[in-house]
């Protein structure tokens, strides 16, 4: 049964208000009076199952914060349940917490959220993901990569060849999903899960909401792992570093290693 140490910081920026993001720290989120004030969470786990996730809401008003706390409260039931399959089980969480999103979007700008989902069992893991909230991985010497694809209206004209991958990243529809947790259509909160992997020692998993990646490139994050600081401390390295270009977006970082 691998350990696993993990830590998380939220911000809300230095633009917004409200911040909209939050995150499932195998069991903690932040609760409706902690969002704005953010914080540095960690934790250490044993467990058989675990479950660790970001999530960037949206919408009107309050929706965005109310979506993403809706996300993440949700997670602690589905980490409880007899879960038996996870692809099945997740497509049924997301479809009913899709429908209480519509319920109280009513005729208003529609709320909805991204996840960013690691599920550990045993000595494997499987990540899925909705939105452009991303999960990167990092194994040994090999670099740090993104394995998850931004669901986002810029990244479907990029794989269809009509942007370039740069022209993508500054697109003004990188910022428009197509697929998240309260879409309307089923084809738009259907998750992308990737099939499961062994776990080893040293695995690192890096999940962060879109107001981390814009500002923070792969290649400066792996270079934080490589210094070999605690989770907590690249997380929060990194959310200072977004800070410092602007941090026109809530930011939140994650880092989970197999320890």
């Amino acid at each position: 049964m691998p350990s696993v140490e993990a830590a998380v910081r939220s911000h809300p920026g230095r633009v917004r208000n409200n911040n909209e993001d939050n995150f499932y720290l195998n069991g903690f989120f932040m609760r409706i009076e902690e969002r704005n004030a953010g914080g540095l969470y960690k934790c250490r786990s044993d467990d058989k199952r675990q479950v660790y996730a970001v999530c960037d809401g949206m919408g009107g008003l309050n929706s965005g914060e109310t979506a993403s706390l809706l996300v993440v409260t949700g997670l602690g039931g589905l980490l409880s349940s007899r879960l038996r399959n996870l692809s099945r089980d997740l497509l049924t969480f997301i479809d009913d917490l899709s429908l209480a999103l519509q319920s109280l979007s009513g005729e208003k700008q529609s709320a909805g959220s991204t996840i960013a989902l690691i599920f550990l069992e045993g000595s494997s893991v499987r990540v899925a993901h909705l939105g452009d909230s991303r999960v990167y991985y990092k194994r040994g010497t090999l670099p740090l990569t993104c394995v998850t694809n931004d669901h986002s209206q810029a990244e479907w004209y990029a794989a269809r060849g009509i942007l370039t991958p740069d022209e993508a990243k500054t697109h003004q529809s990188r910022n428009t999903l197509r697929r998240f947790i309260g879409a309307p259509d089923t084809d738009g909160r259907t998750p992308d899960i990737m099939d499961s992997m062994r776990l080893k020692h040293g695995d690192v998993f890096m999940l962060c909401s879109d107001g981390l990646s814009n500002m923070v490139d792969t290649q400066e994050m792996d270079a934080e792992i490589l210094n070999g600081l605690s989770c907590s401390d690249i997380c929060k390295t990194l959310v200072i570093r977004a800070l410092e270009r602007g941090g026109d977006d809530n930011i939140t970082a994650m880092m989970v290693r197999i320890v």
